[in-house]
């Protein structure tokens, strides 16, 4: 007899091991719901990573809303199709907030695919992924010493992938450029690619936004993220093709219905899929399926201090991407987060590279823990603690859902 499905969600905040800057948000700390679904003994775990500057969605109301929705047993998600046909009829509230949802539906379809005793992909109907990929380097808005270190680092690990972030300062950013550029040669690696993430710096501004990346150097770099504001279709249309670089659409792609915007513009798009922000495995291979039919190049993306479960999640996608996969962003573990509440912890080797289809070995505080490939044959693998909470942030958040 199938018991009642219990889910429990709350709030995560982990301190990072630096301060994160660009122009949308500072950032010293990972700010995610952590979901846990158990029925029958077994427990499956999801994560979701609200940012307002991205989706438009909170931390606070997404908690509420899936204490709402999904507390004292209302919904019980007993196979894939329920779970699909629910993300079918909830596409509104789904839009509005994703990575709650998000964190809902990794928990689910980790949890089923744990009562099948198979992968997620298999309950998804998709060959069993690569399980690995090759990561991007992030740069951010660091001041020079610490900017350089942190290139000199990556470099030295052999990343030759970077995406760095732009401060709006002409002279600080083409400085960031060259100090890359002329460390790449001192480290002897070659054929670095460059990619710049504006985060919206010019909203309002393209003829301004065109201007300064001409200045910049557009023969330095492949691609530039989110120039202008988001979803401002013209702009960004107006942008690519006066500057001859293709968009990364971030914050402007986070739903079908966006995709509809860019069908008929003008100039060259990048998609930027993140499983929190798009709402989800199944809407992120949605999304996926639509972006192959056009050709668009893809980039799996991340937020900053996200845990190794949605490194894991993105996986799924990544592998379904395939051959229009054009970069990855992940699995930084304990070089960004001060603890991982997760196990066992992803996070790049040398030259960026994540395999898991080898023995994975960690470093711990108990020595030095080696993964086998079998941890990857049923769910995620994962296994997560549920972060605790105050007594007074307990009543908060009861408090807010009784007035809301």
């Amino acid at each position: 007899m199938m018991q009642p499905l219990c889910i429990e969600a709350e709030p995560l905040r982990l301190n990072l091991k630096t301060t994160v800057r660009h122009a949308s948000a500072v950032r010293n700390k990972g700010e995610s719901i952590l979901v846990q679904a158990k029925r029958n003994e077994k427990t499956g775990y999801g994560e979701g990573c609200p940012r307002v500057y991205v989706a438009g969605d909170d931390l606070e109301a997404s908690l509420v809303w899936i204490k709402k929705k999904f507390s004292s047993g209302k919904v019980n998600f007993g196979t894939l199709a329920e779970l699909k046909q629910w993300v079918e009829d909830n596409k509104k509230e789904i839009d509005n907030y994703p990575s709650a949802w998000c964190a809902i539906e990794v928990a689910m379809l980790d949890l089923l695919s744990r009562e099948k005793g198979c992968t997620v992909e298999k309950i998804l109907g998709l060959k069993d992924g690569k399980l690995c990929g090759r990561y991007t380097a992030v740069l951010g808005n660091n001041p020079k010493r610490k900017y350089t270190a942190l290139s000199a680092k990556y470099l030295t690990s052999g990343i030759s992938d970077f995406k760095v972030k732009l401060s709006g300062n002409l002279k600080r950013d083409i400085e960031k450029i060259d100090i890359l550029e002329e460390l790449s040669v001192q480290h002897h690696v070659k054929s670095i690619r460059i990619r710049l993430d504006a985060n919206n710096l010019w909203k309002g501004r393209c003829d301004e936004a065109i201007k300064y990346t001409m200045m910049l150097g557009t023969g330095r770099v492949f691609a530039m993220e989110e120039p202008v504001r988001a979803k401002e279709a013209g702009d960004i249309s107006k942008f690519s093709t006066a500057t001859g670089l293709p968009v990364i659409l971030d914050e402007s792609l986070c739903t079908l219905d966006d995709l509809s915007l860019y069908r008929k513009m003008t100039g060259s798009f990048i998609a930027n899929i993140k499983v929190s922000k798009v709402g989800g495995l199944i809407r992120a291979l949605k999304m996926i399926e639509e972006l192959k039919k056009l050709g668009w190049p893809i980039i799996i993306g991340c937020h900053v201090g996200e845990t190794s479960l949605l490194t894991r999640a993105a996986l799924v996608v990544s592998g379904a991407a395939g051959n229009s996969l054009l970069a990855h962003e992940g699995a930084f573990g304990d070089y960004l987060v001060e603890r991982e509440p997760v196990s066992p912890m992803l996070r790049f080797g040398h030259h960026g590279l994540l395999d898991l289809n080898s023995p994975y070995s960690l470093e711990t505080d108990q020595g030095l823990q080696v993964i086998p490939v079998k941890n990857w044959e049923i769910g995620f693998g994962m296994q997560c603690s549920m972060p605790l909470i105050t007594e007074v942030e307990k009543e908060d958040l009861t408090f807010i859902c009784k007035n809301r």
